[in-house]
């Protein structure tokens, strides 16, 4: 909100420009947040998927057991 001065006019109504500025980016927020929330539900159903969750173990795994060996080796 610190950036919503620089907005607004200095003639003319500058509260309302103030809170016309701050509905705007309120509005903006709550959108790119159900945005944001969508993505994130879609992207967990696509991992839950019994191929892709095994798959992304098996990738987990090879990448600890790649940083397991270069921990005991001392590199």
């Amino acid at each position: 909100m610190s950036v919503l001065p620089q907005f607004v006019a200095a003639e003319g109504p500058v509260f309302l420009s103030s809170v016309v500025l701050g509905v705007v980016w309120a509005l903006v927020n709550v959108a790119w947040y159900l945005l944001f929330t969508w993505a994130v539900e879609c992207g967990r159903v696509l991992v839950w998927r019994p191929v892709v969750h095994r798959w992304l173990q098996v990738v987990a795994g090879g990448v600890l057991l790649v940083l397991g060996v270069a921990v005991a080796a001392g590199g």
